[in-house]
C-alpha cells in the first residue's frame, strides 16, 4: 500500500524567524518610514495649499504634473520601496541614531546654499535662464512667488525620490542581491551612484539645448553642468553617507538661494525686462 508522505508545517518560530529577516523593526520604521509618511503628508498639503489659496503659476505641464494626487500617490509608494531596498543595502536610516542633526541637515542645507550662490553667479554670467525664457516661450524662467515656496519644496521631494531615494537603492538592491546573490554591491553601488549623478544634468541640460533652436549656447550648458554635476554627484554621496534627509536639504538649500530668492526677488534687476 502507497504511503502518502506528509511535509510537516513549518514551526511558528521558523515563520516569524523568516518575516523578522524580512520587515523592520519598530524602531526602524520610526526612524525612515515614518519620516519619510510626514514628508508626503507636507506634500499632500501643499497640493492642496496650491488647490486653494496659493496657486502656482506652473512654466510646463511637467512642472504641473508634479503636483497632482497621482503623484503624490506614487511617490509615497517609491519612497516606501526605496526605504525598504536602501536598508537591506546598508544605506542609514532617515533619522539615523548614528548621525548628527549637522550631517543630515545642516551640513547639506550649506552646501545647497553654496551651490545656489554659485547657480546665480553662473546665470548672470551666462544669461542662461533670460534665454531659456526665450526659448520655452515663458515671461520667465522661475515660478511666481509665494507659489514657488509650494512649488519647489514639493518639487525637491519628488526630484529626489526620482533620481536617488528610490532608483538608486532599488537598482543597487535588484542587481547586487537578486540578479549578483549579494555580490558586487561596491561597484555596484558605484557604478549606479555614476549614473544617478549624472542623469539629471545630462538629460536636461541636452534637452533644454537642443530644444532651444539655438538659443541657449554651449558656454550656456557648460555653466549649468557646472552647478549641476557636483549637487548630484554631492547629493548620491551624501544619501550613502547620511540617509535620505541629506540630499532633500541639499536640493532645497539649493531651491531656496536660485529659484526663489534670486528668482522672485532680484532677477528681475539683474535682468531688466
Amino acid at each position: 500500500m502507497a504511503q502518502v508522505l506528509v511535509q510537516p508545517a513549518p514551526r511558528a518560530s521558523q515563520v516569524f524567524a523568516f518575516l523578522s529577516r524580512r520587515l523592520p523593526s519598530g524602531d526602524q520604521l520610526l526612524r525612515s518610514e515614518a519620516v519619510w509618511l510626514m514628508l508626503m503628508a507636507y506634500l499632500a498639503l501643499a497640493k492642496i495649499l496650491s488647490d486653494t489659496v496659493v496657486p502656482i503659476t506652473f512654466r510646463s505641464p511637467g512642472q504641473q504634473g508634479l503636483f497632482t494626487w497621482d503623484s503624490v500617490a506614487i511617490y509615497t509608494v517609491l519612497g516606501l520601496v526605496g526605504i525598504w531596498c536602501a536598508r537591506a543595502t546598508g544605506f542609514p536610516a532617515a533619522w539615523d541614531a548614528r548621525m548628527s542633526s549637522t550631517q543630515r541637515i545642516l551640513l547639506p542645507a550649506a552646501i545647497g546654499l553654496a551651490i545656489g550662490i554659485a547657480e546665480i553667479g553662473v546665470d548672470i554670467v551666462t544669461a542662461g535662464t533670460k534665454a531659456l525664457a526665450v526659448a520655452t516661450g515663458q515671461p520667465g524662467f522661475n515660478i511666481d512667488f509665494p507659489g514657488s515656496l509650494l512649488a519647489y519644496s514639493g518639487g525637491a521631494l519628488e526630484v529626489e525620490t526620482l533620481y536617488r531615494l528610490f532608483s538608486l537603492p532599488f537598482l543597487v538592491w535588484l542587481i547586487s542581491s537578486v540578479l549578483l546573490r549579494g555580490r558586487g554591491q561596491l561597484v555596484t553601488l558605484i557604478v549606479i551612484g555614476a549614473l544617478a549623478a549624472g542623469f539629471e544634468p545630462v538629460t536636461q541640460g541636452l534637452f533644454l539645448f537642443l530644444g532651444g533652436s539655438g538659443v541657449l549656447t554651449p558656454l550656456m550648458l557648460a555653466g549649468y553642468m557646472l552647478t549641476a554635476l557636483p549637487e548630484n554627484i554631492l547629493a548620491v554621496v551624501l544619501f550613502r553617507r547620511y540617509g535620505l534627509l541629506a540630499p532633500i536639504t541639499l536640493r532645497l538649500g539649493e531651491y531656496l538661494v536660485f529659484h526663489i530668492l534670486y528668482g522672485n526677488f532680484f532677477y528681475s534687476a539683474v535682468f531688466p525686462s
